[in-house]
């Protein structure tokens, strides 16, 4: 317990317990609410977004309570996996909304998935990419190398794309309403996106200010998710 005091400043305990723990149970709802309704290939997509969002963030509170650098290097990864991985999940999401899945179809979709997962293996295979132990006070410490290839694969091959096909996708819809429900959709993707940015900046950084100062930034972001659920899955 007091290696664990020692360790939580104001700013992890805002940004793992207060940000994250609840935020991963409010996902889990959510998730749960679109497959309760019907488990279809929409729902399906966008449940698995939240899934793995919530896995993310509990995973991360765990970890938490742990001091031993090997397991705990395992779960930050892990937990940093999780977190990117739904970027592409966003855009299959997107593209089926924008082609059909008689275009866009399942198989389609999948090789999407899955080679977008294999690429994100690397952030498993870059030497000293991350330090994280007692001498980082169990904070994760990344190298510039692993920020940038993390930066490289998820904007290039899922923000990027999702963000121009979802201003296309806006550009099409002609009734007003859709048009609405779409602008909360967008201010969802960008908080997540936001999100994705700043933590990772935030962990190359590993600056005491800076990390307070993004553990109150995105407290109003995480709220912004819901609006990925509102904006169109509250529909489908």
């Amino acid at each position: 317990m007091i290696l664990l005091a020692q360790t939580i400043d104001i700013a992890r305990f805002i940004q793992i317990f207060l940000v994250q723990g609840l935020a991963g149970l409010f996902y889990l709802f959510i998730a749960y609410k679109i497959l309760k309704r019907e488990a279809k290939g929409l729902n399906r997509i966008l449940s698995s977004f939240y899934l793995c969002v919530a896995l993310a963030v509990i995973l991360n509170v765990i970890y938490a309570f742990i001091f031993v650098e090997e397991v705990v290097y395992v779960l930050h990864i892990t937990t940093y996996y999780l977190l990117c991985f739904p970027l592409i999940l966003l855009l299959v999401f997107v593209l089926i909304l924008l082609k059909s899945e008689d275009i866009f179809t399942p198989k389609l979709q999948l090789i999407l998935v899955v080679v977008f997962g294999i690429l994100l293996l690397g952030l498993w295979l870059i030497p000293n990419g991350v330090t994280i132990n007692d001498s980082t006070n169990w904070k994760p410490d990344w190298s510039w190398t692993y920020l940038l290839y993390s930066f490289t694969v998820c904007s290039l091959f899922a923000i990027f794309p999702t963000i121009y096909l979802s201003i296309k996708l806006y550009l099409k819809f002609e009734y007003k309403e859709l048009k609405k429900k779409l602008k909360y959709f967008l201010i969802g993707i960008g908080a997540y996106f936001f999100l994705y940015y700043g933590t990772s900046i935030s962990n190359a950084l590993n600056d005491p200010t800076f990390r307070i100062i993004w553990s109150l930034l995105s407290l109003p972001m995480v709220v912004s998710l819901y609006f990925v659920y509102f904006g169109v899955a509250k529909n489908l």
